[in-house]
């Protein structure tokens, strides 16, 4: 193995893969603002999970049981999101015609290609990690003492973990992604490959609620229990998948040298299988890759061609174009269902018990600030939503390196802009209506607040589509080179949803100002908060729009 050659072509690939930080005050502060409010937090909370769930497998004699779940729960995540991301930088990037023509090996190739999908993917995964061993080592500290927690070899297992953890699943995606694309050369078709996360992801969904079974009551002292006793048959099966993670969860807790030596091989071995499998079958799948992308053309017929408005055909260029690229289908569109599903889900299995059950009947009981509480939680519903999917802050970055066409075609920008937050609007807002929905039907609200919510969501959803529209034409991100990347590396997502998070944290501390500290009723504070939409809506509605045309103007 050539590691110069392919630590070199890491390098290049890695050189122009995200979005640069613009040379704006503005860029910095919403960098700053994403920081402490997306990924400091989130590292926090894992940190905080980690912590009590080693204190409570710590009773049931397994110190290192809630450590090595959080690490297992990660690897299967990488494995469902990689998946597709590897297989689109290692066979349908731009630049696989250029670098074909290289006198490079393609194995090579292959590997440098592999080794920037793992870094550039597991960036937040290393923050998380390393919030996970944080956590297990501050319970280990105070429960059984200091010198147990800073063993010299857990703590040097724990940072080698940091950095390989990742790898496991991301080697498993690359496998998958060389095997299949050999089996596709008489396919002619990767249709089934670009389902293959969707199954994985049902998969380890069946495995988790089929691990419920026999627990007892479903709750998270029954489930830790069950970690405890080794009787998780979630847990077991990704012991198995993903078979280093407990030698290493091992070399932490017991503080061997040897189960750590014996991890490193483990990791070291399925890379040199990667290895010699791609220098067996990666050349073979770049030819398929290349004849399947001819096989996309198709002939346009005279009955295709029909005359409608500017306005529809944008907006159904905008649709086609999301519907028919997977990345953008995946994160864009169909990530909308989560919140009906997930509401539904979080009502359904905790309604009867705990914070939940008190905070339906203390809606139900009149009290006020249940009400505040959840004029706020809808709200928030909208602008994170709108945020997540990344339609408006993607807006002109999925046009890449063709943005400049939208000067010269015959469609006002106006027109164009119009499709483009109407697209956002179509996928968006239907999913929210039905949270809304779910939400009222279990808290058992009335017809005449259910449409109220409704309306405040709205606001909010349009609220949040201007900005992220603007944030994009601002500083549009087109020189990607998959569609993955476009959403991966568009540092206008990341902002927006830092702004999202920002505007949540500013309805909720109006409302404690107006009910907990002025003692102002609950009208009150749905006057307000609706005057206050209304009046943003509005004004962005007016003003974002001529200052987007001019941004695109100055491209």
């Amino acid at each position: 193995m050539n590691f110069r050659s392919i630590r070199t072509l890491t390098g290049i690939l890695s050189k122009n893969s995200e979005m640069q930080m613009p040379e704006k005050t503005l860029y910095k502060v919403l960098a700053l603002i994403a920081a402490l409010g997306i990924m400091i937090p989130c590292c926090v909370i894992v940190g905080f999970i980690s912590y009590v769930m080693t204190e409570a497998l710590l009773e049931a004699g397994s110190p290192g049981g809630g450590m090595l779940f959080e690490l297992q729960i990660l690897s299967a995540f990488s494995m469902v999101f990689g998946i597709l991301v590897i297989f689109s930088i290692m066979f349908f990037s731009s630049d696989r015609e250029h670098f074909v023509t290289l006198p490079i090996p393609a194995h090579h190739l292959m590997m440098s290609k592999f080794f920037f999908a793992y870094f550039a993917e597991s960036v937040m995964e290393f923050m998380i990690l390393i919030a996970v061993f944080i956590g297990y080592f501050l319970a280990i500290g105070k429960n059984l003492g200091v010198a147990r927690a800073l063993n010299p070899v857990g703590i040097v297992a724990s940072i080698i973990g940091t950095a390989l953890i990742p790898m496991v699943p991301m080697i498993y995606c690359a496998i998958f992604s060389l095997i299949l694309m050999a089996c596709l050369s008489r396919v002619k078709s990767a249709g089934i490959f670009y389902r293959l996360s969707s199954i994985f992801l049902l998969i380890f969904a069946a495995l988790f609620v089929y691990s419920l079974k026999g627990i007892g009551e479903i709750n998270m002292e029954n489930y830790v229990e069950s970690l405890g006793s080794g009787d998780n048959t979630f847990l077991r099966t990704l012991n198995i998948i993903f078979f280093p993670v407990p030698w290493l969860s091992d070399a932490i807790s017991k503080g061997s040298i040897l189960l750590l030596l014996i991890y490193l091989v483990g990791n070291v071995s399925l890379l040199v299988m990667l290895y010699f499998l791609g220098k067996a079958l990666y050349q073979k799948g770049l030819y398929t890759a290349a004849s399947l992308g001819s096989s996309k053309k198709s002939q346009i017929k005279s009955k295709d061609i029909v005359e409608q408005s500017q306005l529809k055909t944008s907006l159904m260029k905008e649709i086609r174009v999301i519907l028919r690229t997977k990345a953008f289908s995946g994160n864009c569109a169909y990530i909308n269902i989560i919140w009906p599903v997930g509401i539904f889900m979080l009502f359904h299995f905790t309604k009867d018990k705990g914070f939940m059950a008190d905070f339906i009947q203390m809606y139900q009981s009149g009290k006020d600030r249940a009400e505040m509480i959840l004029v706020v939680s809808v709200i928030a519903i909208a602008f994170i939503a709108t945020a997540l999917n990344s339609l408006a802050s993607t807006a002109f970055t999925r046009e890449g390196q063709h943005l400049s066409l939208i000067k010269y075609i015959p469609v006002p920008y106006g027109t164009q802009i119009m499709a483009k937050a109407l697209v956002s609007l179509i996928f968006t807002y239907p999913m929210l209506v039905l949270t809304d929905i779910i939400i009222c039907i279990y808290m058992k609200v009335g017809i005449l607040e259910m449409l109220f919510f409704a309306v405040l969501m709205f606001m909010a959803h349009v609220l949040s589509i201007m900005i992220g529209m603007g944030l994009d034409s601002t500083a549009p991100y087109v020189e990607w080179d998959d569609e993955y990347s476009a959403l991966r590396g568009n540092l206008n997502v990341f902002f927006n949803m830092a702004i999202m998070m920002v505007l949540t944290l500013v309805v909720g501390l109006l409302g404690v100002l107006l009910y907990e500290v002025l003692k102002l009723p609950i009208t009150a504070y749905n006057i307000l908060i609706f005057i206050i939409l209304a009046g943003a809506t509005v004004h962005f509605g007016m003003t974002a729009p001529p200052r987007i045309i001019k941004n695109l103007d100055n491209i």
